[in-house]
């Protein structure tokens, strides 16, 4: 067991590595998860590969990214991002809100990287009020996952909550606090970093109504709406259903080039259409999706995930201590947070009864984690899109995770 925890380390050291380089982070990814089977097991490499590329998760997750990096790449190309930032200035008239807000709604659609979406709008007006890249990365992940936290739709609240015995609602209600004390943070992170609107020349404030908020965003919230019910037809009719994201994202992509002609000057035409597919950044997002998804089966086929878990399960450490350390643990490695609940609540059941204290914790342990993770495709496709250093967002991140940390125990104290 202990050369797993080496071929884990390993890894993560040749991945950050590699971001330090400056090797596109889809590269780094594909790298990590190759790298894992050779050291455990060579001759599993055709099969985890075969694996990873027939699974429905990971096309429909490969499709997902493509179609919403494509949207993402056609609002820059057809100014429509500056309509949609200069309508929301104008309506909501406070920049702070909408860094804040964007991602926030953004984080309702459960899409892995789904941060890519709200980065354009978090980039105009970020700029706008004299945020630097390094600190509009970070505050695009972090309010990405405030309301995402409490959300009941979230595939991963329901599974804590099933898992541990209590109901969404009771457990995602324990969570509101948390979420409040995120959107502070970023508040606060926000006000004391940007520029009075007096000094920041750029923003012009503009007449707007809210039917030009809703028409510049349309494409946006299309998207979600259309992949929310795309997601019901596809459970009724017995498919798969994470395929709803893909339909909602080229949906979004046929909604703003109609607009495109209606709007802005700057029509979809076929050039235009391809500079998109061509951009290196459509790329490293389907090149990132199918990594992530190779280290997640890597993690599975070799037998990682189960070692470490019986690892830090079967450590003399505090029964709270391990309550924390198993699920964030394994967040943190696979970059997926109902990797980190599935794999440590069937552990940690055979310690205790889980109270609804004990379930808050492994939930928000395994969520916290997740969010800092450097596989976690939310912050990949942000820094990519900011072309930032990891390492960089992290001096803003890790302090905030901490925080929330820290006062979350103490809140998880006193309520118990």
């Amino acid at each position: 067991m202990v050369w797993e925890l080496i071929v884990v380390a390993v890894s993560i050291v040749v991945l950050l590595t590699l971001v330090r380089l400056r090797v596109s982070v889809g590269i780094a990814l594909i790298v990590e998860g190759v790298l894992i089977i050779v050291l455990m097991n060579p001759l599993l490499l055709p099969n985890v590969f075969l694996q990873t590329l027939m699974n429905e998760r990971t096309v429909s997750l490969v499709l997902a990214s493509f179609s919403i990096s494509i949207l993402v790449e056609l609002y820059s190309l057809t100014r429509m991002i500056n309509g949609l930032s200069e309508g929301l200035l104008g309506y909501v008239r406070r920049p702070t809100l909408i860094i804040a807000i964007v991602p926030a709604i953004m984080g309702l659609l459960p899409i892995a990287g789904g941060a890519l979406m709200s980065a354009p709008v978090v980039a105009s007006v970020g700029s706008a009020i004299g945020l630097g890249t390094t600190l509009m990365a970070f505050l695009n992940v972090w309010f990405r996952h405030t309301i995402f936290l409490i959300y009941p739709m979230s595939q991963v609240l329901i599974t804590a909550a099933v898992l541990t015995g209590h109901s969404v609602i009771e457990l995602a209600m324990y969570q509101v606090p948390i979420m409040v004390l995120m959107m502070l943070t970023g508040l606060y992170v926000t006000r004391r970093n940007g520029k009075p609107i007096s000094k920041s020349g750029s923003l012009v404030f503009r007449e707007s109504s809210l039917k030009d908020v809703v028409t510049f965003l349309s494409p946006i919230l299309g998207s979600i709406v259309v992949a929310l019910i795309a997601r019901q037809v596809l459970d009724t009719l017995g498919y798969y259903s994470d395929y709803s994201v893909a339909v909602g994202g080229f949906f979004g992509v046929a909604l703003i080039t109609y607009l495109s002609f209606k709007k802005s000057e700057e029509h979809v035409s076929l050039i235009k259409f391809f500079t998109a597919l061509r951009s290196d950044r459509v790329m490293n997002m389907v090149l990132s999706s199918f990594g992530a998804m190779l280290i997640y089966y890597a993690m599975i086929n070799t037998g990682i995930s189960s070692s470490i878990g019986v690892i830090i399960s079967g450590s003399k450490f505090p029964v709270v201590i391990t309550e924390i350390l198993l699920p964030s643990v394994m967040s943190l490695i696979s970059g997926s947070p109902i990797v980190g609940v599935t794999s440590s609540v069937p552990l940690l059941a055979s310690l205790k009864t889980f109270s609804l204290g004990d379930a808050s914790l492994i939930y928000l342990s395994a969520f916290l984690s997740y969010v800092a993770s450097p596989v976690h495709l939310c912050l990949v496709f942000t820094v990519q899109y900011f072309k930032e250093n990891l390492f960089k967002v992290y001096k803003y991140l890790i302090p905030a995770i901490v925080l929330t940390f820290a006062i979350a125990i103490s809140y998880y104290y006193l309520v118990l």
